[in-house]
Protein backbone atom coordinates (compact mmCIF):
# COMPACT_ATOMS: atom_id res chain seq x y z
CA UNK A 1 0.00 0.00 0.00
CA UNK A 2 2.92 2.30 0.77
CA UNK A 3 4.36 1.66 -2.71
CA UNK A 4 1.03 2.30 -4.36
CA UNK A 5 0.64 5.57 -2.48
CA UNK A 6 4.11 6.72 -3.47
CA UNK A 7 3.38 5.88 -7.14
CA UNK A 8 0.14 7.92 -7.06
CA UNK A 9 1.93 10.84 -5.42
CA UNK A 10 4.75 10.83 -7.99
CA UNK A 11 2.35 10.61 -10.93
CA UNK A 12 0.26 13.44 -9.49
CA UNK A 13 3.36 15.55 -9.35
CA UNK A 14 4.22 14.88 -13.01
CA UNK A 15 0.63 15.59 -14.04
CA UNK A 16 0.69 18.90 -12.26
CA UNK A 17 4.03 19.76 -13.87
CA UNK A 18 2.93 18.91 -17.40
CA UNK A 19 -0.50 20.54 -16.88
CA UNK A 20 1.14 23.73 -15.72
CA UNK A 21 3.55 23.69 -18.69
CA UNK A 22 0.63 23.21 -21.07
CA UNK A 23 -1.28 26.13 -19.56
CA UNK A 24 1.82 28.31 -19.70
CA UNK A 25 2.40 27.45 -23.35
CA UNK A 26 -1.15 28.53 -24.20
CA UNK A 27 -1.30 31.60 -22.00
CA UNK A 28 2.17 32.78 -23.03
CA UNK A 29 1.04 33.28 -26.66
CA UNK A 30 1.51 37.04 -27.31
CA UNK A 31 -1.72 38.95 -27.69
CA UNK A 32 -2.14 41.27 -30.68
CA UNK A 33 -3.24 44.69 -29.56
CA UNK A 34 -6.34 46.12 -31.17
CA UNK A 35 -4.27 49.26 -31.75
CA UNK A 36 -1.80 47.26 -33.84
CA UNK A 37 -4.50 45.89 -36.15
CA UNK A 38 -6.35 49.20 -36.62
CA UNK A 39 -5.77 50.75 -40.04
CA UNK A 40 -4.23 54.20 -39.95
CA UNK A 41 -6.75 56.94 -40.56
CA UNK A 42 -6.21 59.00 -43.69
CA UNK A 43 -6.94 62.67 -42.99
CA UNK A 44 -9.87 63.97 -45.00
CA UNK A 45 -9.02 66.31 -47.85
CA UNK A 46 -10.10 69.88 -47.13
CA UNK A 47 -13.20 70.91 -49.01
CA UNK A 48 -12.89 73.52 -51.74
CA UNK A 49 -13.19 77.03 -50.33
CA UNK A 50 -15.49 79.04 -52.61
CA UNK A 51 -14.91 82.10 -50.44
CA UNK A 52 -11.15 82.20 -50.98
CA UNK A 53 -11.69 85.06 -53.41
CA UNK A 54 -14.60 87.46 -53.64
CA UNK A 55 -17.12 86.98 -56.44
CA UNK A 56 -18.12 90.65 -56.37
CA UNK A 57 -14.96 92.72 -55.79
CA UNK A 58 -13.85 94.02 -59.21
CA UNK A 59 -10.18 93.22 -58.59
CA UNK A 60 -10.88 89.63 -57.48
CA UNK A 61 -9.63 86.64 -59.46
CA UNK A 62 -13.12 85.09 -59.22
CA UNK A 63 -15.25 88.16 -59.79
CA UNK A 64 -18.47 87.37 -61.65
CA UNK A 65 -19.62 89.98 -64.12
CA UNK A 66 -22.90 89.45 -65.92
CA UNK A 67 -26.18 91.25 -66.70
CA UNK A 68 -27.28 91.07 -63.07
CA UNK A 69 -23.89 91.83 -61.54
CA UNK A 70 -22.17 94.91 -62.98
CA UNK A 71 -18.75 96.06 -61.91
CA UNK A 72 -18.73 98.30 -58.86
CA UNK A 73 -17.67 100.96 -59.53
CA UNK A 74 -18.78 100.88 -63.15
CA UNK A 75 -15.70 102.88 -64.15
CA UNK A 76 -13.31 100.38 -62.48
CA UNK A 77 -9.74 100.29 -63.84
CA UNK A 78 -7.38 97.48 -62.70
CA UNK A 79 -4.22 98.81 -61.06
CA UNK A 80 -2.03 95.90 -62.21
CA UNK A 81 -2.36 96.01 -66.01
CA UNK A 82 0.58 94.78 -68.11
CA UNK A 83 0.97 94.29 -71.85
CA UNK A 84 2.36 90.89 -72.87
CA UNK A 85 2.45 89.36 -76.36
CA UNK A 86 0.07 92.02 -77.61
CA UNK A 87 -2.47 91.52 -74.82
CA UNK A 88 -3.20 94.02 -72.05
CA UNK A 89 -4.12 91.94 -69.01
CA UNK A 90 -4.03 91.84 -65.23
CA UNK A 91 -0.76 90.64 -63.72
CA UNK A 92 -2.78 87.80 -62.18
CA UNK A 93 -2.98 86.32 -65.68
CA UNK A 94 0.59 86.95 -66.82
CA UNK A 95 2.48 83.78 -65.87
CA UNK A 96 -0.08 81.28 -67.14
CA UNK A 97 -0.85 83.37 -70.22
CA UNK A 98 2.82 83.45 -71.24
CA UNK A 99 3.11 79.71 -70.64
CA UNK A 100 0.05 79.02 -72.80
CA UNK A 101 1.26 81.24 -75.63
CA UNK A 102 4.71 79.63 -75.57
CA UNK A 103 3.31 76.10 -75.58
CA UNK A 104 0.90 76.98 -78.39
CA UNK A 105 3.81 78.23 -80.48
CA UNK A 106 5.77 75.04 -79.79
CA UNK A 107 2.74 73.08 -80.98
CA UNK A 108 2.66 75.07 -84.21
CA UNK A 109 -0.35 77.17 -83.15
CA UNK A 110 -0.09 80.89 -83.82
CA UNK A 111 -2.77 82.49 -81.64
CA UNK A 112 -3.97 85.95 -82.62
CA UNK A 113 -4.91 88.41 -79.88
CA UNK A 114 -8.12 90.10 -81.01
CA UNK A 115 -9.07 91.88 -77.79
CA UNK A 116 -8.06 91.92 -74.12
CA UNK A 117 -8.56 94.72 -71.57
CA UNK A 118 -11.14 97.33 -72.50
CA UNK A 119 -11.91 100.36 -70.36
CA UNK A 120 -15.42 101.58 -69.62
CA UNK A 121 -15.10 104.14 -72.40
CA UNK A 122 -13.72 101.60 -74.87
CA UNK A 123 -16.55 99.18 -74.11
CA UNK A 124 -19.04 101.99 -74.51
CA UNK A 125 -17.70 102.73 -77.98
CA UNK A 126 -17.81 99.06 -79.00
CA UNK A 127 -21.32 98.53 -77.64
CA UNK A 128 -22.78 101.71 -79.16
CA UNK A 129 -21.28 100.86 -82.55
CA UNK A 130 -22.98 97.46 -82.51
CA UNK A 131 -26.27 99.06 -81.44
CA UNK A 132 -26.09 101.44 -84.40
CA UNK A 133 -25.74 98.43 -86.72
CA UNK A 134 -27.88 95.70 -85.12
CA UNK A 135 -30.12 97.51 -82.65
CA UNK A 136 -29.98 97.16 -78.87
CA UNK A 137 -32.01 93.96 -78.49
CA UNK A 138 -29.75 91.91 -80.75
CA UNK A 139 -26.59 93.62 -79.52
CA UNK A 140 -27.41 92.63 -75.93
CA UNK A 141 -27.15 88.95 -76.91
CA UNK A 142 -23.47 89.19 -77.81
CA UNK A 143 -21.97 92.44 -76.49
CA UNK A 144 -21.89 93.69 -72.91
CA UNK A 145 -22.98 97.14 -71.95
CA UNK A 146 -20.25 99.37 -70.46
CA UNK A 147 -19.70 98.50 -66.81
CA UNK A 148 -20.93 94.95 -67.40
CA UNK A 149 -18.01 93.59 -69.41
CA UNK A 150 -15.47 90.99 -68.26
CA UNK A 151 -12.91 92.67 -70.50
CA UNK A 152 -12.89 95.61 -68.10
CA UNK A 153 -11.42 93.33 -65.37
CA UNK A 154 -8.29 92.51 -67.37
CA UNK A 155 -9.04 88.80 -66.94
CA UNK A 156 -10.57 88.03 -70.35
CA UNK A 157 -9.08 87.62 -73.82
CA UNK A 158 -10.62 87.21 -77.26
CA UNK A 159 -8.45 84.97 -79.42
CA UNK A 160 -8.42 84.69 -83.18
CA UNK A 161 -6.79 83.03 -86.17
CA UNK A 162 -4.31 84.44 -88.65
CA UNK A 163 -4.97 81.72 -91.23
CA UNK A 164 -8.78 81.88 -91.02
CA UNK A 165 -9.36 85.50 -90.13
CA UNK A 166 -12.93 85.45 -91.47
CA UNK A 167 -13.82 83.27 -88.46
CA UNK A 168 -12.53 85.75 -85.90
CA UNK A 169 -15.34 86.77 -83.50
CA UNK A 170 -17.57 84.25 -85.26
CA UNK A 171 -18.99 80.86 -84.35
CA UNK A 172 -16.75 79.13 -86.89
CA UNK A 173 -13.69 80.07 -84.80
CA UNK A 174 -14.38 76.92 -82.80
CA UNK A 175 -13.60 74.86 -85.93
CA UNK A 176 -10.30 76.59 -86.68
CA UNK A 177 -6.99 75.03 -85.69
CA UNK A 178 -6.52 77.74 -83.08
CA UNK A 179 -10.03 77.36 -81.68
CA UNK A 180 -9.68 73.58 -81.42
CA UNK A 181 -6.32 73.90 -79.66
CA UNK A 182 -7.72 76.35 -77.12
CA UNK A 183 -10.76 74.16 -76.43
CA UNK A 184 -8.45 71.21 -75.71
CA UNK A 185 -5.69 73.01 -73.80
CA UNK A 186 -6.74 76.38 -72.33
CA UNK A 187 -7.96 74.83 -69.06
CA UNK A 188 -4.45 73.52 -68.34
CA UNK A 189 -3.39 77.14 -67.92
CA UNK A 190 -6.34 78.34 -65.83
CA UNK A 191 -8.50 79.66 -68.68
CA UNK A 192 -12.15 78.71 -69.16
CA UNK A 193 -14.47 79.10 -72.13
CA UNK A 194 -16.76 81.68 -70.59
CA UNK A 195 -19.78 81.51 -72.92
CA UNK A 196 -20.61 77.93 -73.97
CA UNK A 197 -23.29 77.48 -76.63
CA UNK A 198 -25.69 75.57 -74.37
CA UNK A 199 -25.53 78.05 -71.47
CA UNK A 200 -26.89 81.28 -72.96
CA UNK A 201 -29.77 81.41 -70.47
CA UNK A 202 -27.24 81.20 -67.64
CA UNK A 203 -24.42 83.47 -68.81
CA UNK A 204 -26.63 85.86 -70.78
CA UNK A 205 -24.65 85.65 -74.02
CA UNK A 206 -24.65 83.46 -77.09
CA UNK A 207 -21.79 81.10 -77.85
CA UNK A 208 -18.37 82.79 -78.04
CA UNK A 209 -15.74 80.10 -78.75
CA UNK A 210 -13.09 82.84 -78.88
CA UNK A 211 -13.72 84.39 -75.43
CA UNK A 212 -11.63 82.91 -72.60
CA UNK A 213 -11.66 84.02 -68.99
CA UNK A 214 -8.80 83.44 -66.57
CA UNK A 215 -9.80 82.04 -63.17
CA UNK A 216 -6.70 80.04 -62.23
CA UNK A 217 -5.92 76.32 -62.26
CA UNK A 218 -7.35 75.61 -58.80
CA UNK A 219 -10.87 76.71 -59.73
CA UNK A 220 -10.65 75.07 -63.16
CA UNK A 221 -9.73 71.71 -61.58
CA UNK A 222 -12.60 71.88 -59.09
CA UNK A 223 -15.13 72.80 -61.75
CA UNK A 224 -13.97 69.85 -63.86
CA UNK A 225 -14.36 67.51 -60.87
CA UNK A 226 -17.94 68.69 -60.42
CA UNK A 227 -18.66 68.78 -64.17
CA UNK A 228 -19.75 72.43 -64.04
CA UNK A 229 -18.90 74.78 -66.91
CA UNK A 230 -20.18 78.21 -65.84
CA UNK A 231 -19.16 80.46 -62.97
CA UNK A 232 -22.79 81.25 -62.20
CA UNK A 233 -23.70 77.61 -61.63
CA UNK A 234 -20.53 76.80 -59.68
CA UNK A 235 -20.90 79.67 -57.23
CA UNK A 236 -24.71 79.65 -57.19
CA UNK A 237 -24.93 83.23 -58.43
CA UNK A 238 -27.76 84.52 -60.58
CA UNK A 239 -27.30 85.28 -64.25
CA UNK A 240 -29.57 85.35 -67.26
CA UNK A 241 -30.31 87.27 -70.42
CA UNK A 242 -32.04 90.31 -68.94
CA UNK A 243 -30.23 93.32 -67.47
CA UNK A 244 -31.17 94.57 -64.04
Amino acid sequence: MILIGLFVLVMSGFGGYFGTRYLLSVNDTPKISSKQTRKPQVPAKPSFNKLEYSSSAPDSLWVIVNKLHPLNPASYIPNDLVTINGATISQKVQVDFEAMMNDATKAGINLKLVSSYRSYDSQSAVYNNYVSIYGQTKTDTFSARPGYSEHQTGLSIDFGSYNQATCNLDDCFGQTTEGAWLAANAQKYGFMLRYPAEKQTVTGYKSEPWHYRYVGKKLIDEMKKQNIITLEEFFGISGGETYI
